[in-house]
């Protein structure tokens, strides 16, 4: 019998590609991750006019036969490739897009999107908030490979989870002076160590390791060479994640552990913050405003809710 493949498609936001293959790694098929973005002006507006697949600019990854099993995109501009890739396949690959497509709902096997997107219907699955990579067995093999990099660093661990800009929001340098002012001050407080990791959205780099270079009890890990991202999660006492992003506070918050969330100067109204802002109503994540607690509150983690269905519909 044939090997069931599957395909993740996204543009080239880290976010997105982080949902997809957290979901494909649930399901537990080869998996190629392609990276695609379509020609202006179809591209911008997101809607499958003509063949999407024809539409690729040239550093996108080809999207061509042999079509595999299962598809899995995330964002509305690559639901229409996922689309294309089930019609020219004769509708025998099944299409599973992250977040509200806006267009083709009925089109797709299957939509993951967090419940407070308010969407329904048969081919629906609500999740909490976003799909990730983290998982306790990830965890635990990062904790056990990396724990030589935090040895004699104190403890409380105060870990800090640094987003960025996105394409609503350009994150100023006076952003990362009050986040390092904070991690500074949360190291005092604690008289703890402060386990820092910026982001690829993060700007500014260079300033945030020459301020924090030589300051004691202070873990930067360097995501250019090696980020013991997962190590982290698991070695925490505490968790503060900038309030820029869905994921980040999503994959913190599946780790039971206490989660602050930190505002970024100048970083109005969104949906992430709307998302945060809702979980601190539910108890489990707290604004950070100078104190430290310890509370608790079930972890939640929907990306093997969301696997069990697709695999279901794979017939695995």
């Amino acid at each position: 019998m044939k090997t069931k493949t599957c395909w993740t498609i996204t543009d080239e936001f880290p976010g997105m590609k982080s949902q997809v293959i957290g979901l494909a790694e649930a399901v537990g098929l080869p998996t190629l991750h392609k990276t695609c973005k379509r020609r202006w002006p179809w591209g911008w507006l997101g809607i499958p006019w003509g063949n999407p697949l024809a539409q690729l600019t040239p550093e996108s990854d080809s999207l061509s036969p042999p079509w595999p099993d299962l598809v899995i995109s995330c964002g509305r501009r690559s639901a229409p490739l996922a689309l294309a890739i089930k019609a020219q396949n004769n509708n025998q690959t099944v299409c599973v897009h992250i977040q509200d497509p806006l267009v083709g709902h009925g089109a797709f096997d299957l939509i993951v999107v967090p419940e407070h997107d308010n969407l329904n219907g048969s081919n629906v699955i609500s999740t909490k908030g976003a799909l990730h990579k983290v998982t306790r067995e990830k965890i635990q093999e990062d904790v056990e490979k990396n724990k030589s990099l935090f040895k004699g660093l104190p403890r409380p661990y105060s870990v800090f989870l640094l987003g960025g800009s996105t394409n609503r929001y350009k994150m100023p340098l006076a952003a990362l002076e009050d986040l390092i002012q904070k991690i500074l001050l949360i190291r005092d407080k604690t008289q703890g160590s402060v386990l820092v990791t910026p982001s690829f959205r993060t700007p500014f780099r260079d300033q945030l390791t020459q301020a924090l270079s030589k300051e004691p009890h202070i873990f930067l890990a360097d995501i250019e060479k090696k980020n013991p991202y997962f190590a982290m999660l698991g070695i925490a006492d505490v968790i503060f994640a900038t309030d820029d992003s869905v994921n980040m506070v999503c994959e913190a918050c599946s780790t039971g552990k206490p989660v602050y969330s930190l505002p970024l100067v100048g970083h109005k109204d969104s949906k992430p913050k709307r998302f945060i802002q809702s979980l601190i109503q539910e108890g489990i994540v707290r604004s950070f405003e100078g104190s430290i607690e310890t509370w608790t509150y079930r972890p939640f983690n929907d990306t093997e809710k969301a696997a069990a269905i697709v695999r279901g519909k794979l017939k695995l």
